[in-house]
């Protein structure tokens, strides 16, 4: 009997501890690639707009395409629409999770954004990586609180590309 209650308390400061953690901290990077692509040969790429594209609000796809232009642009790729070597897109939406509050016995359902990022083989039109996060954008944020949010997600995606093999 003292071991089930042991347990039940090491079990609740868990749960309380694990609701209490900020909706906008750092966020799992997924991601995954052709391995018989070769990123070494990208020098050039640019963007394209595709239906995923368009649920992300005007204002937030300008701060993406030109936090993702500032990061390739120091890793020395060069943005053309002359005969790129890749396309960049990127892909918006939401999924709801639930918050729970353990001794209220009470919950939020809310919606999270994500972000992702894809590249395709402009030979091919295939795709040949993406990287996907949470980026959680409110309507009650200022513009420089999107655009933060933004840089560290683009930031965070782009850690994985080019891969490394």
């Amino acid at each position: 009997m003292k071991l089930l209650r042991v347990c039940m308390i090491v079990c609740l400061v868990g749960l309380v501890v694990g609701c209490a953690a900020p909706r906008t901290g750092q966020h799992k990077v997924t991601f995954d690639y052709d391995v018989d692509f070769d990123f070494q040969g990208v020098q050039t790429y640019d963007w394209v707009t595709m239906p995923g594209t368009l649920k992300i609000e005007r204002f937030n796809r300008i701060r993406i395409e030109e936090a993702v232009d500032k990061h390739l642009a120091a890793r020395g790729l060069r943005r053309t629409a002359e005969h790129p070597d890749v396309y960049f897109v990127m892909y918006g939406g939401r999924y709801k999770e639930a918050d729970l509050t353990v001794l209220n016995v009470d919950y939020e359902v809310y919606e999270v954004g994500r972000l992702k990022l894809a590249v395709y083989d402009t030979k091919t039109n295939e795709e040949v990586w993406w990287s996907e996060t949470r980026a959680d954008l409110f309507h009650q944020m200022t513009p420089e609180e999107k655009q933060d949010v933004i840089m560290i997600a683009v930031q965070r995606l782009l850690d994985f590309y080019p891969p490394q093999p």
